[in-house]
């Protein structure tokens, strides 16, 4: 059975055929070709899979010409391309993941590989220590350097894969599984996905099942499975075609809520479960009779533990609070149009927030320095302000007008004083310069901080989690005058960024920072993010009142009339 592929895996196959095509130097309109259906599929709100037989409903999506059409309907129906492992056997290894490094294109990727046998980020990193890297065509000593944090970065992080796309894969397993095996009881995804870390090296699940071994028969024959590593009656495992390991944990209904504790994790936090109720064994927790997991922690005298603090600590030292969940998030205060680098018109955008139960969305398109997004001059940005306020009288969602503005390399922003006192709410980002020494980047973000138009400093890091390391900065500083200043921060919501990140949220909290949890959407099922958000919020014991989009429209619009030196007191008050 061949369980057709999703979106984002046809999309992702069309960008490596991009680059791989590049790198064998086919003529840049068919690499371009390549690059703009992976975009346009990006933007699709429906599946491929649903219109793939519908020839008109395929050439209607944009770039979608023969060709195009031709390899999506290979992917859907045999579930792979032919043309992508063809040009994977003809090319050297390592181009691909060479070109995911800032800095290295397709060609030089090659030559990298081919000529200093570089296959991995470990192996970049060494060739540009050595000096060997930098005798390479158009490669200069600074460039070098600057690749050279990425590499390290990457290299660091191993074969992990970024939270969303580990979800994601995990999801197709899942459904996969319930077409295969109806009479499934649950299956859930468990492991670091449930518990919101941010890089995953596997996909773990729990499965009930009255004959469990049907389960892991199934397992370890989907569609996804290049090689089995484990097989019983209770337990199996495989890796994919990309070498992402997945396991099964099978059981009875009767032991599904231990197992799932098990799975779960972390080790450390079961041990401590052990501590209080002698009876739960480290590696029998998935052999004992509790059909929930409300059952394993009632036997050990404590209330439900939320998986994403397991952690083996905190949670069974100190009272654990009323962490944020999704249903306390009201709006979202951060999302882009077609005005500038998003996919769709802001009426669209309006709908599915909206669809989705915001009460208020802020519109925030960039701004003039960011020049590849399209960002607004201050004549657009008029146009762009008035477009929100009209489309605000024709909604049932509120809408604010704003701006995601560039924090220029200098420390100065994009628009003057007199322009952002006319805006709702402004939110501020690194784009460029990203390669300042740390303190420059420090200075220059707490320069945009003491603006008394700033609301929000959005992804502070500028890190992308498979792809770019973060900026070099001075956190601990910049927390101290954000809480001073009463700036807020965002935890960006995007799986590619997680944005401040748990830990830094964490310290960020302890220091008196208010926060937002906001999704920087630029397509319209980038909205769903926020759940990523939230978790990472509730990794950091933040609490609902510590969020400024929990408040309704009305407390939140007070907020924002406030003088920035008095939101932090005022925001304090709420959680009292």
């Amino acid at each position: 059975m061949v369980v057709p592929m999703n979106n984002t895996s046809i999309a992702k196959v069309f960008e490596d055929l991009a680059v791989l095509l590049q790198a064998k130097g086919e003529n840049i309109f068919k690499v371009r070709a390549h690059s703009k259906a992976a975009d346009a599929i990006k933007s699709l709100p429906y599946q491929l899979a649903d219109i793939v037989d519908d020839e008109d409903r395929l050439r209607s999506i944009p770039g979608f010409g023969d060709a195009i059409v031709d390899k999506t309907r290979e992917m859907v129906r045999t579930g792979k391309l032919e043309l992508l492992a063809r040009l994977k056997t003809e090319l050297p290894d390592g181009v691909l993941e060479l070109t995911q490094i800032p800095g290295i294109g397709a060609k030089t990727a090659v030559i990298a590989a081919s000529e200093l046998g570089i296959s991995n980020f470990e192996q970049l990193a060494a060739s540009i220590e050595s000096g060997e890297f930098q005798n390479l065509p158009r490669i200069s000593k600074k460039g070098a350097l600057q690749i050279l944090r990425h590499a390290e970065y990457r290299a660091a992080q191993g074969g992990k894969v970024g939270i969303g796309r580990a979800n994601q894969m995990a999801q197709a397993v899942v459904e996969e599984m319930t077409t295969r095996c109806p009479e499934i009881e649950t299956i859930e995804i468990a492991g670091d996905i449930r518990r919101g870390i941010e890089l995953i090296g596997d996909a773990i699940l729990v499965a009930s099942h009255s004959q469990p071994a049907t389960i892991t028969d199934a397992f370890t024959t989907l569609s996804n499975v290049r090689d089995v590593l484990e097989h019983d009656d209770k337990n199996a495992a495989f890796l994919d075609d990309s070498g992402f390991r997945f396991e099964l944990l099978a059981v009875t209904p009767d032991r599904a809520g231990g197992a799932l504790v098990f799975a779960t994790g972390p080790r450390q936090h079961i041990k401590k479960l052990n501590e209080r109720n002698a009876e739960i064994d480290l590696d029998a927790l998935s052999e004992t009779n509790f059909r929930t997991e409300a059952d394993v922690y009632d036997s050990c005298g404590l209330p439900f533990i939320r998986p994403e603090i397991r952690e083996g600590g905190r949670e069974f030292s100190e009272p654990v609070p009323s962490l944020i969940s999704l249903a306390d998030i009201k709006g979202d205060l951060h999302s882009h149009t077609d005005w500038s680098d998003g996919r769709f018109p802001m009426e669209e955008m309006v709908a599915k927030a909206t669809d989705l139960g915001r009460e208020y969305l802020a519109i925030t398109d960039h701004s003039p320095s960011a020049t590849v997004a399209n960002g607004l001059s201050s004549e657009r940005l008029i146009e762009h302000k008035h477009a929100v306020r009209s489309l605000n009288d024709k909604v049932e969602i509120e809408l604010l007008t704003g701006t995601e503005m560039d924090i220029k390399p200098d420390g100065s922003l994009d628009y003057s004083d007199e322009e952002l006192a006319e805006l709702d709410i402004v939110i501020a980002s690194i784009h460029s310069g990203m390669d300042q020494d740390q303190q420059t980047m420090t200075d220059r973000v707490i320069a945009a901080m003491e603006s008394p138009h700033v609301d929000v400093i959005c992804h502070l890091t500028a890190q992308l989690l498979e792809r770019r390391a973060p900026v070099r900065m001075d956190v601990e500083k910049i927390f101290e005058k954000a809480a001073a200043t009463g700036t807020v921060l965002e935890i960006n919501a995007s799986p590619e960024r997680l944005d401040l990140n748990a830990e830094h949220a964490r310290m960020a909290a302890e220091m008196g920072v208010i926060f937002a949890v906001s999704t920087d959407s630029h397509r319209l099922w980038q909205f769903e993010n926020m759940r990523y958000g939230v978790q990472t919020a509730a990794r950091a014991w933040i609490e609902p009142w510590q969020v400024i989009n929990t408040m309704p429209f009305k407390e939140f619009s007070a907020f924002l009339r406030l003088p920035k030196s008095e939101r932090y007191e005022s925001n304090r008050q709420r959680g009292q």
